[in-house]
């Protein structure tokens, strides 16, 4: 009797229906895809296995045989106790042993897989992904009549082992994708939490601050305080706009400028109308270590603007200004104060111009300091 051909497109689409990614129980899943080969290739026994990390190891993921319909799985084969098969399988696309009693590089395993499952014909396709073997696809016939697997069998046997190893892929694929939003969950919880705390600190420091400055009859420790807060301030306000952003690397600098100006109108409502923005609309993104010390910075010139300047300006106005030009930012802050010589003074006792100068130097900027005549700074950092 003449053998039924393998309609090998036929029946490689009605296998790749079993979707191995989508349904939650895998050894049904093969056991199906087992069925539908051994119908095919008309013997009665596939298993598949794949290497262990080490790769001296091959590990059962599925063991069907038909005759019986048991399904097993987790069986170990070691490279140490079969030397020849393992060496074959890394060297061949396919090893074939009609008789596997006498075939070099199966017959060591007569007595612990052979006898036992009662195999006399094999077929084994290594697993590839991306050139790397990654184990082998077993099709074998049991009993006493020995198989020779035909050219068409062959490739129907390949085209198994190709659909295999790319629901395989697919599947670790999966795998990986849900232990990386796992893990992105558990960061952004992490975030937020950390940003809670710090934000509750640095809300704790300036609550204790005003506390202090209340208690106070001193003006000079009621002023101390209040410098420190705007200090804080213009930390905690970029901290905000980081966990709101979701960008903690950098900040929108021409934001961040309105929120500072924000906040100094709302601590300093005497003043809130003498305040000047021209802040140009812009994404630029300023790195946030550059953003913390361009807000010291600014908060510093105003603190000694309204210690120094508003008592002694009239029309007294406090500017800010941001702008792009020639491919760089361009930055002036000050007020129209009769100004003051910025390097004859930065020595003197205080903290505000040392800070002030120090933290320029980490801007990598152009930096011109007031002269007397001129109260504004003016920073130019290239883009």
């Amino acid at each position: 009797m003449l053998k039924k051909p393998i309609h090998l497109l036929q029946e490689i689409d009605s296998i790749s229906k079993i979707h191995f990614t989508h349904q939650k129980d895998v050894d049904e899943m093969m056991i199906e895809f087992s069925k539908h080969v051994l119908n095919v290739l008309k013997i009665e026994r596939v298993s598949i296995w794949l290497y262990n990390k080490g790769e001296d190891a091959l590990i059962s993921i599925s063991e069907y045989d038909l005759r019986n319909n048991l399904f097993n799985k987790d069986s170990v084969l070691t490279k140490q106790q079969f030397p020849a098969y393992f060496n074959a399988i890394s060297n061949n696309k396919i090893l074939l042993a009609e008789n596997t009693y006498t075939n070099a590089c199966t017959v060591e395993f007569t007595n612990d897989y052979l006898i036992p499952n009662d195999v006399i014909s094999l077929m084994d396709i290594p697993l590839r992904i991306s050139g790397e073997i990654i184990g082998v696809m077993c099709y074998e016939k049991t009993g006493k009549k020995e198989k020779i697997f035909t050219t068409e069998e062959q490739a129907f046997a390949f085209s198994m082992a190709l659909l295999l190893t790319s629901n395989l892929e697919a599947r670790h694929r999966q795998v990986t994708q849900k232990k990386l939003e796992e893990a992105l969950e558990e960061k952004e919880l992490l975030i937020k939490e950390i940003n809670h705390r710090v934000k509750n600190n640095f809300t704790i420091l300036i609550s204790l601050l005003r506390i202090k400055k209340h208690q106070s009859e001193s003006n000079e420790v009621k002023s101390l305080m209040e410098e420190y807060e705007q200090r804080i301030f213009s930390m905690m306000k970029i901290q905000e706009m980081l966990f709101q952003s979701k960008n903690y690397t950098s900040v929108n600098l021409s934001g961040y400028l309105h929120e500072l100006a924000a906040e100094f109108k709302s601590s300093h409502r005497e003043i809130a109308n003498k305040i000047e923005l021209n802040i140009e609309q812009s994404e630029y993104l300023l790195p946030t270590k550059s953003a913390i010390h361009l807000g010291l910075i600014i908060t510093e010139i105003f603190i000694n603007s309204l210690k120094y300047a508003y008592p002694n300006t009239t029309n007294y106005k406090f500017k800010l200004q941001f702008h792009f030009k020639e491919d760089a930012i361009h930055l002036v802050i000050g007020d129209n104060g009769k100004g003051f010589d910025f390097e004859k003074n930065v020595n003197k006792n205080g903290l505000g111009l040392p800070l002030i100068k120090d933290l320029s130097s980490n801007l990598v900027s152009d930096t011109v300091f007031p002269i007397p005549g001129n109260a504004y700074y003016q920073f130019t950092i290239p883009q």
